[in-house]
């Protein structure tokens, strides 16, 4: 039967002051030999009373306070009950307020049902909690040590600190807090098991594992709130082993402030079903270790230091300080864990692998079956290697190394990075929209719907039978969508796009851009090519494309559309565009601007909207307008020429034409030829090129002849006025010039001379570099111009050249157009557009709609802000194509004082601690705050003080938006 011991009865006694280590001692030595001189009996037990008892350290810390002997059994009255408290004024280290003997092998003893406290608040010197291990350096090793039900707090160093060589120890239901250095510690142990223990408020880690620590169990045990990570298991220091075979089993890692669990320079780690959550870090870092296992786990909501900056689990290299030798993450597994963000304050990915990581060659890398949903940059981002890496459930980034590698992502929708020609995708049917991103020349696998060509290489991209979206890179790219209906984009260069069978689209944005399309139908009448449509940024023709359909025009340029010999429909842009179907019965939609139409069948049919600008129609065959149309010029072999209810100018060609007005104050020139003009309804006139002398004028009121100058003898009808160069007769009164404007249209304006229409006589243009205070026209033209609208509501073009424009007062509408330009709103609600080029687009004062189109482009904020009550009613824009990859925000620091210094010509780069993302500032140095999910950009000149916010940009909700995208002037 085992024997039992009483401290009271050696002099330990609770809440009398008195110093009790000595007392306990020898309490211990008594059990000790007892069970020495009988061993088969079983363990001694020395009883502690319920209080608390003082004690304090040996002069030699070795040595700690309280010895537990082999053989021995310390046991409490349990947790806060019994407490062993260091005295007051301690000021030398104790290597373990309780411990193992130093320098003496210790077997079978147990620390049970009792608090340590360390007094640290009223003590001096480095002071441990709880302590095992022979000596420092030795062979020989403590074993079968038992910890269960203890409370270790308020040490100033370790809480419980096994260490040295110590086999088979088990630490259960226990609990350290408010520790100086690490909750618990697991140093040198050998077949250990904690479990079910507690780590908190420790200024350092709450579980360090390392030195050569083997074959360690750590089963449902919980760290939170402490000062680095929940758990560690890392490598002591240079040529010592690194730990190996350390299971994390269950438990809950969360809230700690730097990563939930540490994996670094260890061996055979496995972390299974643990519940980590909240760390301000990664959820799991795993730093130049061997084969790490993180598998069937809930990880979610880390990363909480800064949005878009960590990741759930990272994986990595790590260098040795002191040798200079590199380590890297190899044999990694991440499979099956339900991985997620969802907070304001997201994961970047759920599963990022540095690409430094790769150096090293193959690290085999697995990432498979995992459900990642909310991180910002996506769900999975790995080097391939010599294994094929899956993805998991979720929206998945696998990226290929230097080598051939194997990818396969799963479901979602997955990105693969390709870069060796050895490179193999695999994808199986219904599992997402899946995109490859390509850097050499690639043809779509089975099942991936996306290409991307990358770099500056002129590579080629072939698609598959899917409905594929191909995308070229900077370089002159050959693109073919094959089987499906297909969007095919060649980007920058003159590229050839080939869409093969079904119903493809196309965009261009280069005027040497090649479409090649299959017939429709083959030798049995089957289709084949489908109806096909082009997008184009450019002027551009479907004359060399016979087997393409339709051509609208994206963005704001002044460009043409022509088409072929087939049926097609040509679409307008929000600029003065051409629109000339050449043969077949065509349709033709023009939109906003003034647009130009050429008609030369019968079956062309011409679409305009209300508001949408003066138009012109160009016709070979007799034409009567349609809907707001309003010139009408007769060509070729064509007599006859009616208009609408607008007021029309209506001009003839050199033949005998039959001009009508119909409703409206119409302006008709019947050009060479005797002509009838008929100007119908309302107050028309007739306009001729000479002085009035040149002209002989007969007949009535009712009808006029009008003979002379080079226009033959015509008929005039219904035309109140009769315009000559020197004057003008209103009825049979004589106005000499000057005169009044007259009519309110002033005639079409041909559309410019990068695109003239072709056979068309030239005609009055109105054009200025600068308007007046009425609503005006204003073009510049191929010349680098500086253009005005001045007052009144304007439209002003630059045109080609690297054009200053400016609306002016009024809510204007400005274009670049192309070249490099700086367009200016203004004040007013204005419309701005860069165009094509590289442009600098400023709003001005007042809430702006802005668009850079095509190329990079800085949108520049240099006008008062309002207040938090006001910003949308003072200042504030609207951008509608803001892209991340080649835009930038220039900030004017006499309006944000508070971003630093720069210029136009010189513009500074953004502190990255200025900027944030969210829907407030959360540091005092946040002064810029964009919110993702709703696409607002605020500048708050306080941070996180008590001023609020004010937004002055809209932009696109969930862009990547960074410092690096803004600019100081």
């Amino acid at each position: 039967m085992a024997l039992t011991f009483n401290a009271v009865d050696y002099g330990a006694n609770a809440n009398d002051g008195i110093n009790d280590t000595a007392a306990i001692n020898a309490a211990l030595k008594a059990a000790n030999a007892a069970y020495l001189n009988d061993p088969g009996a079983g363990q001694v037990t020395v009883i502690l009373p319920t209080g608390t008892l003082i004690v304090s350290g040996s002069s030699d810390k070795s040595l700690g306070a309280i010895q537990l002997l082999t053989g021995t059994i310390l046991k409490g009255a349990g947790i806060g009950q019994t407490i062993l408290k260091v005295a007051d004024g301690s000021v030398g280290d104790i290597t373990g307020v309780v411990r193992t003997p130093f320098n003496e092998v210790t077997t079978k003893a147990s620390l049970l049902d009792l608090t340590i406290d360390g007094n640290r608040a009223n003590t001096a010197g480095k002071i441990d909690g709880f302590y095992t291990g022979v000596r420092p350096g030795s062979t020989e090793q403590d074993a079968d040590i038992t910890v269960s039900r203890v409370e270790v707090m308020n040490c100033s160093g370790y809480g419980f600190d096994p260490h040295e060589q110590t086999i088979r120890l088990t630490i259960e239901n226990s609990i350290s807090h408010g520790n100086g250095l690490d909750g618990f510690v697991a140093d040198f142990i050998i077949d250990g098991v904690y479990r079910n223990n507690i780590a908190y408020d420790n200024d350092r880690h709450g579980f360090n594992v390392t030195t050569s620590t083997t074959d360690l169990i750590l089963e449902g045990n919980k760290a939170y709130s402490n000062g680095s990570s929940g758990i560690v298991v890392q490598r002591g220091s240079e040529n010592i082993a690194w730990p190996d075979g350390v299971q994390i089993i269950g438990g809950e890692y969360s809230d700690n402030t730097r990563e939930g669990i540490l994996i670094n320079m260890a061996k055979n780690v496995t972390i299974s079903g643990a519940d980590i959550h909240g760390n301000l870090r990664q959820g799991v870092r795993i730093e130049g270790s061997i084969n790490t296992i993180v598998q069937n786990s809930h990880i979610y909501n880390n990363a909480q230091a800064a949005d878009n900056t960590y990741d759930e689990i990272s994986i990595r290299l790590d260098a040795d300080a002191v040798t200079g030798v590199t380590y890297y993450s190899t044999g990694t597994q991440v499979l099956n864990n339900v991985i997620e963000s969802s907070g304001a304050i997201n994961a970047r990915w759920g599963v990022r692998e540095e690409p430094t990581n790769i150096n090293g060659g193959a690290t085999n890398t697995v990432v498979s079956g995992n459900a990642i949903t909310g991180t910002d940059a996506g769900a999975v981002s790995v080097p391939g290697a010599a294994n094929p890496v899956t993805g998991g459930a979720g929206n998945d980034t696998l990226t290929g190394t230097a080598g051939g590698d194997e990818m396969q992502g799963a479901a979602g929708n997955d990105v693969y990075v390709v870069n060796h020609s050895g490179d193999v995708v695999i994808e199986n049917a219904n599992e997402g929209s899946d995109t490859v991103l390509a850097h050499i020349s690639e043809t779509l696998s089975a099942n991936i719907e996306n290409l991307f060509l990358q770099g500056a290489n002129p590579i080629s991209g072939t698609g598959n039978e899917l409905n594929n979206w191909i995308v070229g890179n900077a370089a002159s790219n050959t693109l073919k969508g094959l089987a499906g209906a297909d969007v095919l984009d060649g980007g920058a260069g003159a590229d050839s796009l080939d869409g093969g069978d079904g119903n493809d689209t196309y965009y261009v944005d280069d005027a040497n851009d090649v479409i090649v399309e299959k017939a429709h139908n083959d030798a049995q009448g089957n289709s084949l090519g489908g109806v096909d449509t082009v997008h184009s940024t450019v002027s551009y023709s479907l004359a060399l494309t016979t087997e393409v359909e339709n051509l609208i025009l994206d963005g704001t340029a002044n460009i043409s559309a022509t088409g072929n010999a087939s049926q097609n429909s040509l679409t307008g842009n929000a600029g003065s565009n051409v629109l000339d179907g050449q043969g077949g019965a065509d349709l033709m939609t023009g939109g906003a601007g003034s647009d130009s139409y050429v008609v030369n069948h019968t079956g062309d049919v011409v679409v305009e909207v209300a508001g949408g600008g003066t138009d012109t129609v160009y016709s070979t065959i007799a034409y009567t307008l349609g809907q707001f149309l309003e010139n009408l010029f007769v060509q070729g072999t064509a007599i006859t020429g009616t208009g609408n209810e607008l007021a029309n100018w209506i001009s003839g060609n050199d033949l005998a034409n039959k001009l009508s007005g119909g409703a409206g104050n119409d302006v008709l020139s019947g050009g060479v030829g005797n002509d009838t003009l008929d100007g119908g309804a309302d107050t028309d006139t007739a306009v001729y090129a000479g002085n009035r002398a040149s002209y002989t004028i007969g007949g009535t009121s009712s009808e006029r002849t009008v003979a002379g100058g080079s226009e033959g003898t015509d008929t005039l009808r219904g035309i109140e006025i009769i315009q000559f160069s020197d004057g003008r007769l209103v009825g049979d009164v004589w106005e000499p010039m000057p005169i009044d404007p007259g009519p309110v249209n002033p005639g079409p304006v041909n559309p410019g001379p990068t695109d003239p229409v072709p056979g068309t006589p030239e005609q009055p243009v109105v054009t200025s570099m600068k308007g007046d205070s009425r609503d005006n026209t204003v073009r510049g033209d191929s010349e680098a111009n500086i253009v005005k609208g001045l007052g009144g509501n304007d439209r002003v073009y630059g045109r080609s050249g690297d054009d200053k424009v400016y609306g002016g007062s009024g809510n204007d509408r400005v274009y670049g157009d192309a070249g490099n330009d700086a367009v200016y709103g203004d004040s007013g609600s204005d419309r701005v557009y860069g165009g094509s080029g590289n442009d600098k687009v400023n709003g001005g004062s007042g809430n702006d709609y802005l668009s850079g189109g095509a190329g990079s482009d800085a949108f520049v904020f240099s006008s008062r802000l309002g207040t938090s009550s006001t910003d949308r009613k003072v200042s504030f824009d609207t951008i509608s194509d803001f892209n991340v990859k080649y835009d930038n925000l220039w900030l004017d620091n006499a309006i944000f004082k508070k971003l630093g210094a720069g210029s136009t010509a010189n513009p500074g780069a953004l502190d990255r601690e200025f900027f944030t993302t969210g829907s407030k500032a959360r540091e005092k140095d946040d002064y810029l705050i964009y919110n993702k999910k709703t696409g607002v950009l605020s500048y708050d000149a306080d941070g996180s003080g008590s001023k609020e916010a004010v937004e002055f940009a809209q932009l696109k909700k969930g862009l990547a938006l960074s410092h690096k995208d803004i600019f100081i002037i």
